[in-house]
């Protein structure tokens, strides 16, 4: 087959866009604001503890940040947690920007409730 670099063709694979979909499912990451989650994380059942845990049951977890000031990252799978709906748009998963799902299950496995909202790329 020729070489199709040099032609507008091949343009097409030279665009970039923000995205966390490189062979993997779609990845959503997300902040947990939950008050004290940096207080002693690092001890044995802390509440940052409880809340990965309880994150894990509930959403598909690729990554775990280190808490600060009642705040911690996660990277998980957009579809095993956005709520659904279609006012907005995430990675071309439609959602609605609630992960209500996502905080009760929090809720119950820390005994803390957090509010957690998307982070943008």
């Amino acid at each position: 087959m020729p070489s199709l670099v040099g032609t507008s063709v091949a343009a097409n694979y030279l665009v970039a866009a923000p995205s966390t979909n490189f062979s993997t499912r779609q990845l959503s990451i997300i902040n947990v604001a939950q008050a004290a989650i940096h207080t002693g994380f690092a001890a044995a059942d802390s509440l940052f503890s409880k809340t990965v845990r309880a994150l894990q049951q509930t959403a598909e977890v690729y990554a775990v940040g280190t808490p600060n000031a009642g705040n911690c990252q996660f990277i998980i799978a957009t579809d095993t947690q956005w709520n659904g709906g279609t006012a907005a748009q995430q990675g071309g998963v439609a959602g609605n920007g609630s992960f209500d799902k996502l905080e009760a299950a929090v809720l119950a496995g820390s005994g803390v409730a957090a509010t957690i909202t998307l982070v943008a790329l």
